[in-house]
């Protein structure tokens, strides 16, 4: 059971981190939105923007909307039903 507790944490981290880049992203118009003064851009093309790349841009955006459904599905089932996330259900041996 402690081990669940580790992951709610790390799954709530996760899901904080998301949304805040998938904000910051659409407010900006390029990706990435969060941190992006501190770390230098690994691809030739650069950022993807709204304007110049939107295939690339959506993409980031829809990416880290299926990631934030993930983290709070996962949450949600967390808080409804802890046991079956260790494998043991209540009642059966």
């Amino acid at each position: 059971m402690q081990k669940l507790y580790v992951t709610f944490l790390i799954a709530m981290a996760l899901a904080l981190y998301v949304a805040l880049d998938t904000a910051v992203s659409l407010r900006s118009g390029k990706t990435p939105g969060l941190f992006s003064k501190f770390f230098r851009y690994r691809m030739r093309s650069g950022p993807a923007t709204r304007k110049g790349s939107p295939r690339r841009y959506w993409s980031y955006i829809v990416g880290n909307a299926i990631v934030l459904v993930l983290c709070f599905g996962f949450v949600v089932w967390a808080l409804v039903a802890p046991e079956t996330l260790n494998g043991v259900i209540r009642g059966r041996r």
